[in-house]
Protein backbone atom coordinates (compact mmCIF):
# COMPACT_ATOMS: atom_id res chain seq x y z
CA UNK A 1 0.00 0.00 0.00
CA UNK A 2 1.13 3.56 -0.54
CA UNK A 3 2.05 5.56 2.22
CA UNK A 4 -1.09 7.80 1.71
CA UNK A 5 -3.06 5.11 2.71
CA UNK A 6 -1.45 3.88 5.52
CA UNK A 7 -0.99 7.17 7.43
CA UNK A 8 -3.82 8.56 9.26
CA UNK A 9 -4.98 12.10 9.95
CA UNK A 10 -5.83 13.44 13.24
CA UNK A 11 -9.64 14.79 13.34
CA UNK A 12 -9.92 18.15 12.37
CA UNK A 13 -10.02 19.75 16.06
CA UNK A 14 -7.27 18.17 17.15
CA UNK A 15 -3.74 18.56 15.88
CA UNK A 16 -1.53 15.91 15.81
CA UNK A 17 1.55 16.70 18.66
CA UNK A 18 3.73 17.07 16.23
CA UNK A 19 1.59 20.14 14.06
CA UNK A 20 0.84 22.01 17.31
CA UNK A 21 2.77 24.39 19.18
CA UNK A 22 4.63 23.62 21.28
CA UNK A 23 3.10 22.70 24.87
CA UNK A 24 2.94 25.11 27.80
CA UNK A 25 4.58 23.81 31.31
CA UNK A 26 2.30 24.49 33.12
CA UNK A 27 -0.58 22.68 30.93
CA UNK A 28 -1.32 19.67 33.65
CA UNK A 29 -1.76 22.72 36.17
CA UNK A 30 -3.77 24.61 34.49
CA UNK A 31 -6.04 21.81 32.88
CA UNK A 32 -7.15 20.47 36.32
CA UNK A 33 -7.28 23.21 38.01
CA UNK A 34 -10.03 24.08 35.18
CA UNK A 35 -10.97 21.10 35.36
CA UNK A 36 -13.18 21.94 38.68
CA UNK A 37 -14.59 25.12 37.35
CA UNK A 38 -16.70 26.24 34.47
CA UNK A 39 -14.22 24.84 31.14
CA UNK A 40 -13.02 22.09 32.64
CA UNK A 41 -10.55 19.82 30.78
CA UNK A 42 -8.92 16.08 30.32
CA UNK A 43 -5.73 16.00 29.33
CA UNK A 44 -4.56 12.20 27.53
CA UNK A 45 -1.78 12.84 25.35
CA UNK A 46 -1.54 16.12 24.65
CA UNK A 47 -5.23 16.08 23.46
CA UNK A 48 -7.53 18.51 25.79
CA UNK A 49 -10.96 16.93 25.80
CA UNK A 50 -13.74 19.42 27.72
CA UNK A 51 -15.19 17.42 30.55
CA UNK A 52 -18.75 18.79 32.34
CA UNK A 53 -19.64 19.50 35.69
CA UNK A 54 -21.62 16.64 37.48
CA UNK A 55 -25.42 17.86 37.07
CA UNK A 56 -25.11 17.41 41.17
CA UNK A 57 -22.68 20.93 41.23
CA UNK A 58 -24.08 22.56 39.13
CA UNK A 59 -27.65 22.16 40.66
CA UNK A 60 -25.76 22.84 43.92
CA UNK A 61 -23.74 25.90 42.44
CA UNK A 62 -27.52 27.98 41.59
CA UNK A 63 -29.37 26.71 44.85
CA UNK A 64 -26.54 27.98 47.07
CA UNK A 65 -25.66 31.21 44.17
CA UNK A 66 -29.79 31.93 44.77
CA UNK A 67 -29.89 31.16 48.78
CA UNK A 68 -27.04 33.48 49.25
CA UNK A 69 -28.24 36.21 46.81
CA UNK A 70 -31.57 35.81 49.10
CA UNK A 71 -29.55 36.13 52.34
CA UNK A 72 -27.42 39.15 51.11
CA UNK A 73 -30.58 41.24 50.22
CA UNK A 74 -32.46 40.58 52.71
CA UNK A 75 -29.67 41.57 55.75
CA UNK A 76 -28.00 43.76 53.37
CA UNK A 77 -29.65 44.93 50.81
CA UNK A 78 -28.76 45.32 47.31
CA UNK A 79 -27.41 48.95 47.09
CA UNK A 80 -27.24 48.87 43.24
CA UNK A 81 -27.75 53.07 42.98
CA UNK A 82 -26.38 54.05 46.09
CA UNK A 83 -23.44 51.46 46.09
CA UNK A 84 -22.85 50.45 42.64
CA UNK A 85 -19.08 49.34 43.16
CA UNK A 86 -20.08 47.95 46.90
CA UNK A 87 -22.70 45.73 44.65
CA UNK A 88 -20.16 44.29 42.07
CA UNK A 89 -18.05 43.12 44.55
CA UNK A 90 -20.75 41.71 46.82
CA UNK A 91 -21.87 39.85 43.49
CA UNK A 92 -18.68 38.70 42.95
CA UNK A 93 -18.59 36.96 46.32
CA UNK A 94 -21.46 36.03 46.03
CA UNK A 95 -20.73 33.82 42.85
CA UNK A 96 -17.36 33.09 43.55
CA UNK A 97 -17.99 31.36 47.14
CA UNK A 98 -21.13 29.65 45.75
CA UNK A 99 -18.89 28.07 43.44
CA UNK A 100 -16.33 26.91 45.92
CA UNK A 101 -19.00 25.64 48.40
CA UNK A 102 -20.50 23.32 45.70
CA UNK A 103 -17.18 21.94 44.92
CA UNK A 104 -17.54 20.04 48.12
CA UNK A 105 -20.82 17.99 46.42
CA UNK A 106 -19.64 14.67 45.79
CA UNK A 107 -19.60 13.50 41.82
CA UNK A 108 -22.16 10.97 40.53
CA UNK A 109 -21.86 7.99 41.77
CA UNK A 110 -19.77 8.53 44.60
CA UNK A 111 -22.26 8.79 46.97
CA UNK A 112 -23.33 11.97 49.37
CA UNK A 113 -20.52 12.04 50.79
CA UNK A 114 -19.18 15.43 50.51
CA UNK A 115 -15.64 15.91 48.17
CA UNK A 116 -13.08 16.77 50.81
CA UNK A 117 -9.96 15.77 49.52
CA UNK A 118 -7.12 16.49 52.08
CA UNK A 119 -9.67 17.34 55.10
CA UNK A 120 -7.62 19.99 56.66
CA UNK A 121 -7.34 21.86 53.45
CA UNK A 122 -10.49 21.25 52.65
CA UNK A 123 -11.46 22.95 56.25
CA UNK A 124 -9.46 26.21 55.65
CA UNK A 125 -11.33 26.44 51.80
CA UNK A 126 -14.55 26.00 53.17
CA UNK A 127 -14.00 28.34 56.21
CA UNK A 128 -12.71 30.99 53.50
CA UNK A 129 -15.85 30.68 50.99
CA UNK A 130 -17.96 31.07 54.26
CA UNK A 131 -16.40 33.99 55.34
CA UNK A 132 -16.66 36.49 52.45
CA UNK A 133 -20.45 36.59 52.46
CA UNK A 134 -20.38 37.04 56.03
CA UNK A 135 -18.09 39.56 55.98
CA UNK A 136 -20.39 41.33 53.06
CA UNK A 137 -23.67 41.16 55.92
CA UNK A 138 -21.33 42.59 58.23
CA UNK A 139 -19.67 45.59 57.10
CA UNK A 140 -22.66 46.22 54.23
CA UNK A 141 -21.99 48.67 52.19
CA UNK A 142 -18.20 49.53 53.25
CA UNK A 143 -16.11 48.89 49.54
CA UNK A 144 -12.95 47.85 50.81
CA UNK A 145 -14.30 44.71 52.98
CA UNK A 146 -16.89 43.99 50.07
CA UNK A 147 -12.72 44.38 48.04
CA UNK A 148 -11.34 42.09 50.93
CA UNK A 149 -14.74 39.21 50.45
CA UNK A 150 -13.94 39.04 47.04
CA UNK A 151 -9.93 37.96 47.91
CA UNK A 152 -10.85 35.88 50.74
CA UNK A 153 -13.53 34.08 48.07
CA UNK A 154 -10.90 34.17 45.52
CA UNK A 155 -8.20 32.34 47.75
CA UNK A 156 -11.14 30.02 49.03
CA UNK A 157 -11.20 29.17 45.24
CA UNK A 158 -7.53 29.40 44.73
CA UNK A 159 -7.14 26.95 47.39
CA UNK A 160 -10.19 24.18 46.54
CA UNK A 161 -8.69 23.63 43.22
CA UNK A 162 -5.04 23.37 44.40
CA UNK A 163 -5.33 21.13 47.05
CA UNK A 164 -4.37 17.69 47.05
CA UNK A 165 -7.04 14.58 46.76
CA UNK A 166 -5.55 12.99 49.92
CA UNK A 167 -3.31 14.39 52.81
CA UNK A 168 0.49 13.77 52.68
CA UNK A 169 1.81 11.48 54.98
CA UNK A 170 4.82 12.68 56.72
Amino acid sequence: MSEQHTHREAPPEVAAPHESTPPDVTQGATSSALASLGHPTAVNDDVIAPVRWPRRRRVAALVLLAGLVVLVGATAGWRLSEAPLWTVLTAGTVVISSLVVALFVPRSGAGWRPDLGCAPCALAGLALAVAGPWLIIETAPQVERAALALVIAGAALARKLTEPAVCERP
